[in-house]
């Protein structure tokens, strides 16, 4: 690989980090929404057994598999783009490392 072909890649590399700090920076800004989200979620189904025994399970059940799975991708989402950010610095760091001789 030529000087040029790695100063290209790393330009490439480095837009790329960009991208995904910035995407990586509102998963983290709107987190909190999501998790009062959420909650409000589920308190509103277990808060629906007033409707009667079954409605009131069925309803919490559901609120409970909709949030806890909601959550869940949220955060294996969150840390997908923690993860692509970090490959991608450390691509550039060796990018930027001298060949061996």
């Amino acid at each position: 690989m030529t000087a040029a072909d790695a100063r290209e890649r790393i330009a490439r590399y480095e837009a790329r980090a960009a991208r995904a700090d910035k995407t990586l920076a509102d998963y983290r800004r709107t987190l909190p929404t999501y998790r009062r989200v959420f909650a409000a979620l589920l308190v509103f189904g277990v808060a629906c057994f007033g409707l009667g025994r079954l409605p009131g399970l069925w309803a919490t059940v559901s609120a409970v598999v909709i949030s806890g799975g909601g959550y869940a991708m949220l955060l294996g989402r969150l840390w997908e783009v923690e993860a692509d950010v970090t490959a991608t610095r450390h691509e550039i760091a060796q990018l930027r490392r001298p060949a061996p001789p």
